[in-house]
């Protein structure tokens, strides 16, 4: 009877062992990745002042996209003027923008950017199957410039992931999208794309 009891207990309490070390791991993994101090405290209203024109600077950008030129993690791409590259939409009654990069293809990556308690934010469903989540910090010039938050479906730390965003407005219909990656907790090889809209 003792015998038995002991099997049936021995598989459970290997189990709990499991499910501890997995917590374990992903609170280690949460922590790798800290809040920017902008985005941990309240938006004073010049911040959300800022954030509303930033956003109302994404929603200029709705329409197609041509690629001119660029890298994805360093490896070159050809320019193509016939096919859409980046897609911008607005979508939820104008409260967000839709983007689709590589859209159409297979590795197509939909970001979203709204407003969130005056602050401009954005997910990232990316075509490495987690979604980083940004919030944009005070940036010089014409350019939108995001910091990440966390991490979404990614247990390890050390996996390829992005890391930083930015958006450069060059006139009207030209605009330059950078894309940093981190791998193994360090800087990797980033995405730089140059489009035009026609």
């Amino acid at each position: 009877m003792i015998n038995n009891r002991r099997i049936r207990i021995l598989p459970m309490l290997v189990l709990v062992f499991a499910l501890a070390g997995c917590t374990q791991d992903g609170k280690k993994a949460e922590q790798e990745i800290t809040m920017p101090t902008e985005a941990a405290s309240p938006a004073s209203a010049a911040e959300t002042e800022m954030a509303e024109r930033q956003f109302e600077k994404i929603k200029s950008l709705v329409g197609d996209w041509y690629l001119t030129g660029g890298n994805q993690l360093g490896k070159e791409l050809e320019p193509d003027p016939e096919v859409p590259f980046l897609t911008y939409a607005t979508s939820a009654a104008g409260n967000c923008v839709i983007e689709k990069l590589f859209a159409g293809q297979t590795k197509e990556m939909t970001t979203v950017y709204f407003l969130d308690n005056g602050r401009l934010s954005m997910h990232h469903y990316c075509s490495l199957g987690n979604q980083p989540s940004m919030v944009a910090v005070p940036a010089e010039g014409d350019e939108i410039v995001f910091q990440l938050l966390a991490v979404g479906n990614m247990s390890d730390p050390n996996d390829l992931h992005i890391s930083s965003h930015s958006l450069k407005f060059a006139g009207e219909n030209q605009l330059t999208a950078l894309w940093g990656a981190t791998k193994e907790q360090a800087a990797a090889s980033s995405s730089v794309f140059n489009v035009e809209r026609k």
